[in-house]
């Protein structure tokens, strides 16, 4: 099957159909998340960590099928031997960390957000179906598409674009490196490369996002119904997430649609010189269902020393080019970029 892209001029009737097929899509998925509102399912505590490790520098066929027994039944895996100098990772997670220690008023000047470019400062302005409250976090969204972050790139500190764009880059090419080895067994009705071929760095209609994230410091208080990201699955393909060691909080579901609910969290504690790697519902999409995307969460700090500390992490989400088509046999095709556009929609309306 070759890579295919709509036509940027469509005849009213395709335009309605796709419309259907875009409401239809983001409604599944976003009722995963809500049907855990108030449910047991959704605050139960985490009782394991069992997320599999695998390590890059292993023989391509032992990496593929890791991967796939990881992809396919958790849905949630961390990589080590990944080959990103962690040179590139310390100066992002530093730039990061200067870039929030600035007043807020500061921070949204230098980059005001922009729900149409899913770009820019935003601060607990997320609302997961899941919970109906905001995620107690802030987070500087850059996607890497011509325009998109014109007059959103801080000043301060100086070093930020490059230090940002240096690991983006990086991540870019691990994550069509991941895709490359799911594509074959999980999309065998694609051309070899069509994975890799569909996300494209500043392009004019790429996708793919870097997110720096700060979880701040909990005041004392009833935190009762907060998280710091309530339980969702992932609207890419695939999301790369760096963790800082002593920074834990991350917590997954090892099968969300299972008839439990997704009962059974799992940590996703930060790994020395690991990357955290999760399906996102795109893949999960153009899988035909056959890798999971699974729910995760962020909790809320649960002792006196983790509440008095910030959390911070950076997630890099493949997300397929605006024009291309995901195709299944099972399902009606729809663009990349009518798929995103419902699912900001669905998490930044209270």
């Amino acid at each position: 099957m070759r890579l295919r892209k709509i036509p940027r001029i469509l005849p009213w009737r395709l335009i309605l159909t796709f419309l259907e097929v875009l409401m239809a899509a983001v409604s599944a998925d976003v009722a995963v998340e809500a049907g855990l509102r108030g449910s047991a399912a959704g605050t139960a505590d985490a009782v394991t960590s069992d997320v599999p490790v695998i390590d890059l520098q292993q023989p391509e066929a032992e990496v593929e099928a890791a991967m796939w027994a990881a992809a396919h039944e958790v849905g949630f895996f961390t990589i080590t031997g990944h080959g990103i100098a962690q040179e590139l990772i310390d100066k992002a997670f530093a730039s990061s960390k200067a870039f929030y220690a600035q007043p807020q008023q500061d921070k949204a000047r230098m980059s005001p957000f922009s729900r149409e470019l899913n770009s820019g400062y935003e601060f607990y302005s997320q609302v997961r179906p899941s919970t109906g409250t905001a995620d107690q976090k802030e987070s500087l969204q850059i996607t890497a598409r011509q325009g998109a972050m014109d007059g959103r790139w801080p000043s301060e500190p100086a070093s930020f674009e490059s230090d940002a764009n240096a690991l983006m880059s990086a991540a870019h090419a691990l994550a069509l490196r991941l895709l490359s080895l799911l594509e074959r067994r999980a999309c065998p009705q694609l051309a070899p490369g069509t994975l890799a071929r569909a996300h494209t760095l500043w392009a004019a209609d790429g996708q793919c996002t870097l997110r720096l994230l700060h979880y701040p410091p909990v005041a004392a208080g009833d935190t009762a119904g907060l998280w710091r990201a309530g339980p969702h699955t992932d609207w890419a393909c695939l999301t790369l997430l760096f963790q800082r060691p002593g920074e834990a909080g991350l917590e997954c579901a090892a099968n969300p649609r299972a008839a439990d609910g997704g009962a059974g969290w799992a940590r996703v504690d930060p790994v020395e010189g690991g990357i955290a790697v999760n399906i996102g519902d795109m893949l999960s999409r153009w899988s035909g269902g056959r890798l999971l995307s699974n729910l995760h969460r962020v909790r809320m700090p649960t002792t006196d020393e983790e509440r008095g500390r910030s959390r911070y992490s950076i997630a890099f989400f493949a997300q397929a080019d605006q024009g291309q088509v995901i195709e299944t046999e099972e399902k009606e095709p729809i663009t990349a970029g009518d798929y995103i556009l419902g699912r900001i929609k669905s998490n930044f309306e209270k």
